[in-house]
């Protein structure tokens, strides 16, 4: 299976935070979406898409617990046909939980 963990920020010290994890994520096999300087799809903050699979899943997720206190985090499914499923169901949040705009899934 595969997943998606996005990473958020609401301010520069924040922000500094989140872009700080891209290099270690990057090392340790995950892909990386491009920065979003604007909120975009479902995502209410500017935030970067990180993707990953079961052969990092428990290394990228026991990294991100780390920084529950510093900046939201979305952990999510990506099953490939059901979007809105992915972020809702198939979702859990590290750090402070925020609304998505899941009208876009409509």
């Amino acid at each position: 299976m595969q997943y998606h963990a996005h990473i958020y920020w609401e301010n520069d010290t924040e922000k500094k935070e989140a872009l700080s994890l891209r290099l270690t994520l990057h090392d340790n096999g995950c892909g990386l979406g491009r920065i979003k300087e604007k909120p975009i799809g479902p995502h209410p903050l500017p935030m970067y898409q990180v993707m990953y699979d079961a052969n990092n899943k428990n290394f990228v997720e026991n990294y991100l617990q780390q920084f529950s206190k510093k900046i939201s985090i979305l952990l999510h499914e990506d099953i490939g046909t059901d979007n809105k499923r992915d972020h809702t169901e198939g979702a859990r949040w590290i750090g402070k939980k925020l609304k998505l705009n899941l009208e876009v899934f409509d």
